[in-house]
């Protein structure tokens, strides 16, 4: 009894603020949210995007909600159980099923989680000018994880006026594809499968289709070599084996600032050079990534989404999870 009670003491209390602020919250369903801001009129500022993640961590644990008109209140307790899913805490009692499903998902999660990096990166996908026509937009999503970067796709795609969306993600975790495909499924944004992106056959269900977009978030963060991940790995066999398929496809990120160091040997790999570099000096597989073009901007990695952590609440900008 005794070491439950000072079990219970470490015991993290519920915030005290909800996870952005009660004035920036929309009382309108994430596909009411989704649907205004693939109009091209609507400026995709802070409280939108804001309202649009929020809105898909809370659908992506409870699949369907996205058509409901959800209580701020509920989406700041599941934000609370998800960072103090590892730690004890008041709003994780008698929650074991919820909190394996957080941990489950955590990696993924992450991701969305961090909200104002999500933002930025959302907002420049969603603006994006597709250099393809037709009815039909097509996008990829490689290392799509929550598949957040499919909503964003296909708000591109209705800011520039397409008809429907052909969306599908590949995932190698096996249970977080399993999920998003779930819950994509769910909104009619799309499917994810489980396949190596850097294997050309991974990519049979593109047959001869063209993209609109890809976008390929598997950059390792600051500090860490191109080999720790499958970014440059998979834009190989992207432009080397697909390479009718992309070659007017818009991409994610636009282009990628990488060196020997943060002042030695800066190279910018982008769609010209097929975000490749030959150097017989220093291999590129070493080199480490330091800032993404983002809105025709180059930024530092540790800067991305800097300008939207005001639309976070006070307390929650030291605990939320980061992408990079």
């Amino acid at each position: 009894m005794i070491q439950k009670a000072s079990l219970k003491l470490l015991q993290r209390p519920p915030m005290s603020e909800s996870v952005i602020p009660v004035e920036l919250y929309r009382k309108t369903s994430l596909i009411s949210d989704l649907e205004q801001a693939g109009n091209p009129d609507l400026d995709l500022d802070g409280p939108i995007l804001m309202n649009i993640l929020v809105k898909f961590f809370h659908t992506y644990v409870y699949p369907g909600s996205h058509e409901s008109v959800l209580d701020l209140r509920d989406i700041s307790l599941l934000f609370d159980q998800f960072v103090h899913r590892r730690l004890g805490s008041d709003v994780l009692e008698n929650c074991l099923a919820l909190r394996q499903e957080l941990l489950s998902y955590g990696f993924a999660l992450c991701m969305l989680a961090d909200l104002p990096k999500s933002a930025h990166i959302f907002k420049a996908i969603a603006e994006s000018r597709p250099h393809l026509g037709g009815e039909v937009f097509t996008g990829l999503d490689i290392g799509s994880g929550t598949g957040i970067l499919m909503l964003a796709m296909s708000v591109q795609a209705r800011r520039n006026g397409f008809n429907a969306v052909s969306l599908v993600g590949i995932e190698r975790n096996q249970i977080v594809a399993e999920r998003t495909n779930t819950v994509l499924g769910k909104m009619g944004l799309g499917n994810v499968i489980v396949a190596d992106a850097k294997k050309v056959e991974s990519y049979g269900f593109l047959e001869s289709k063209e993209l609109h977009f890809v976008s390929n978030e598997t950059l390792p963060s600051v500090g860490r070599s191109l080999w720790k991940e499958d970014f440059i790995f998979i834009c190989k066999t992207l432009f080397d084996g697909l390479a009718e398929q992309t070659s007017k496809a818009g991409f994610f990120p636009e282009a990628v600032l990488v060196g020997r160091s943060s002042t030695e040997m800066l190279t910018e790999l982008n769609r010209d050079n097929s975000f490749q570099l030959e150097d017989e000096n220093y291999p590129l597989r070493l080199m480490k990534p330091f800032a993404i073009r983002l809105l025709g901007t180059m930024t530092p990695l540790e800067a991305v989404g800097s300008g939207y952590s005001e639309n976070i609440s006070g307390a929650w900008k030291s605990v939320l999870t980061r992408r990079w």
